[in-house]
C-alpha cells in the first residue's frame, strides 16, 4: 500500500462522506418507492467504507505508521493529524514509484535488487562476485531480448538448487559486458523498484496529491547546481536536509521532460 498525502486524503474523504450521505438518503427513499434498488445502493455504501479504510491506512503510512499501528489507532479513535499534519519528509518505507516503463514508452526495463533482476517483468536470480554476474535462468524461461543475448554470447552451466528441484542454466557475465548490454539496448535502469538511473543521477518519481513529484536523494547522488540545470527538471523546486524535490508536475510536463532526458 502506498502513501496517501494530506491534500489527497482531504479530497478523497470529502468525496466519501458526501457520497455516503447521498446514498443513505437514497436508500431511505427507494425502500418506499423502488425497494429492489436498496440492495445495490447498500453494496455501493460498503464499497465506500472499504475505500475509506484503504485511504486511511495509506494516510497513516504517509505519517510513518505501519498498518497494525493504523488499526490500533483507529480502534482507540486516535485520529489526530490525519487532516492537519504533513507526512514524513523525503521517501519513507511505504513509498511507491510510478511505472517508469510507461513513462518511457518503447524501452526495456531492468529492475536490479540485491539478489534478483527483473527484466520486462521476468525475474532472474543472480550473484555478483569478483566483477562477474552469475545469472540463473530456468529451462522454462521465456525467450526475450535478455535470454537470447545470453544464449548467443555465453556458455551455460547446468545447476540444480535442490536435489529434486528444477535444473537451471547459469550464465557468467563480466560486469563490463552486462553494463554494455544495458546501455546498447537503451534499458531503463531501476534500483530496488524505487530509483531510476538517468545518466549520473538516481531519481525517484511518485504520484503525490494528484500530480507528480521528482525526488533526488542527497545521500545517493553527487549533486551540483550545474548538473541539476542540465536535466531541466519541471515543477516547483525546494530542498531540505536530505532531499531535493520538484513538485506539482502535470502529466504532460512529466512526459515532455521524459522525452528531453531520453
Amino acid at each position: 500500500m502506498r502513501r496517501c498525502f494530506r491534500y489527497e486524503y482531504v479530497v478523497k474523504t470529502s468525496f466519501v462522506f458526501i457520497s455516503a450521505f447521498i446514498i443513505i438518503l437514497s436508500i431511505g427513499f427507494v425502500q418506499r418507492t423502488v425497494p429492489f434498488l436498496a440492495f445495490p445502493l447498500f453494496l455501493v455504501f460498503i464499497a465506500l467504507v472499504i475505500f475509506y479504510s484503504r485511504i486511511t491506512i495509506q494516510r497513516y503510512h504517509d505519517l510513518g505508521f505501519s498498518s497494525w499501528q493504523a488499526f490500533a489507532r483507529a480502534k482507540f479513535r486516535i485520529q489526530s493529524g490525519l487532516f492537519t499534519k504533513d507526512g514524513e519528509p523525503g521517501i519513507n518505507e511505504y513509498d511507491g514509484a510510478i511505472n517508469y516503463q510507461k513513462l518511457f514508452k518503447g524501452r526495456h526495463r531492468i529492475d536490479i535488487h540485491n539478489d534478483i533482476l527483473k527484466i520486462n517483468g521476468e525475474v532472474y536470480s543472480y550473484e555478483k562476485f569478483l566483477g562477474k554476474y552469475s545469472i540463473r535462468v530456468s529451462n522454462h524461461a521465456k525467450m526475450n531480448i535478455f535470454t537470447e543475448y545470453l544464449q548467443k554470447n555465453y556458455t551455460a552451466k547446468e545447476n540444480r538448487m535442490f536435489r529434486t528441484g528444477p535444473i537451471n542454466k547459469v550464465f557468467e557475465i563480466p560486469e563490463d559486458d552486462f553494463d554494455l548490454f544495458i546501455n546498447k539496448n537503451n534499458f531503463i535502469v531501476v534500483i530496488n523498484s524505487l530509483y531510476m538511473e538517468i545518466k549520473d543521477l538516481k531519481v525517484f518519481i511518485r504520484k503525490e496529491n494528484f500530480k507528480y513529484t521528482i525526488i533526488l536523494g542527497k545521500y545517493n547522488n553527487d549533486i551540483t547546481k550545474e548538473s541539476l540545470s542540465a536535466y531541466n527538471f519541471p515543477g516547483v523546486s525546494f530542498e531540505d536536509e536530505g532531499y531535493i524535490y520538484y513538485k506539482k508536475i502535470n502529466k504532460n510536463d512529466l512526459l515532455m521532460w521524459a522525452k528531453y532526458v531520453a
